[in-house]
């Protein structure tokens, strides 16, 4: 069957030049995202992300990533994993894919968007509301990171500050840097760059700006504006452990190959020569996962090793809730 016939046809054209490409799936269906779009993320939603380079003026080169989000449905996800595949495809099979989960990202995928992306709650099941519909909401971010940094919305509540991190409290009228006692210089310094990009972009440049150091006197003005927010000056308690602290084991690697859309563990030597060209594998290290797809495989194959690896992830995050 010509692979023609299987691509969804948001994807023609796509990878013919130098940038990046984004689609939303809307109805498990991919659906090319604006460019004034790039780099709104929703929680709700699963993104397929192109981004394709061209070194001193040779061939394309692609990276292909599909991003979820932490609200995002099993289907939604999966239907993302599979459209990769599809779009890999029409790329000639010479894309490196990438899972990409909220809050989990690689500094490869937050590189593309300067200084950061910023997940927003709600997604298209949902709904959108126009900017003429929106009405400001106050939101508090945790950042981390000291090369590409990661935000997070959190619960805008005293107990979600600690000691350790850097906060931003971004209200109508002034952003609040929050830096905890033992955060780093180079989260302080990357955080400020977020603070210019949120001036920017949801305020029209026009914004105060104030700096809040954990343990000075709330006496000064800004100190106390901020706390005031927060219904007066109290202690925060110390950080408590989350997913995002949450370092997987590394286990033994096992191999499994995929054929006529079937998953087989092989207890074979981990050697370069088990590779080919005709061939699918999914390796499992634990706390990572690598898959190599041949050049001349089927697309069911691809399609399907994908999948085992969505199922496998989707698996491990609710071991991981349930502990």
């Amino acid at each position: 069957m010509s692979t023609q016939k299987v691509v969804d046809p948001a994807f023609q054209g796509a990878g013919q030049k130098v940038g990046i490409e984004i689609w939303r799936i809307e109805d498990f269906k991919p659906v090319a995202l604006p460019k004034s779009d790039y780099g709104k993320f929703y929680s709700g939603d699963s993104y397929i992300v192109l981004q394709t380079t061209s070194p001193k003026g040779g061939a394309y080169l692609y990276d292909l990533h599909f991003w979820i989000g932490k609200d995002s449905s099993q289907d939604e996800a999966g239907t993302a994993a599979i459209k990769t595949v599809e779009l890999d495809s029409v790329l000639g099979g010479r894309a490196v894919q990438y899972r990409e989960l909220q809050g989990y990202e690689s500094d490869k995928f937050l590189s593309y968007f300067k200084p950061c992306i910023i997940p927003m709650e709600g997604g298209f099941a949902s709904g959108f509301k126009t900017p003429e519909e929106e009405t400001f909401e106050t939101r508090l971010y945790i950042c981390k990171g000291k090369r590409a940094i990661r935000i997070k919305q959190v619960p805008f509540a005293r107990s979600s500050l600690n000691h350790d991190d850097v906060f931003i409290l971004d209200t109508e009228n002034k952003i609040y840097q929050f830096n905890g006692a033992n955060s780093n210089i180079q989260e302080r310094a990357k955080s400020l760059e977020v603070i210019q990009h949120l001036k920017e972009k949801y305020h029209g440049g026009v914004c105060d700006v104030a700096i809040v150091d954990d343990g000075k006197l709330q006496a000064e003005s800004d100190s106390g504006e901020f706390w005031v927010l927060f219904g007066g000056f109290a202690p925060i308690g110390k950080k408590t452990v989350s997913d995002d602290d949450v370092v997987l084991e590394t286990t033994a690697p096992k191999l499994y190959s995929i054929n006529d859309g079937e998953l087989k563990f092989e207890d074979i030597p981990l050697t370069k020569a088990v590779l080919g060209n005709t061939r699918c594998f999914l390796l499992d290290c634990g706390a990572e996962m690598f898959v190599w797809v041949g050049r001349v495989t089927q697309l069911e194959d691809r399609k399907a090793v994908t999948k085992a690896v969505e199922n496998s992830s989707l698996t491990r995050k609710g071991q991981r809730q349930q502990e």
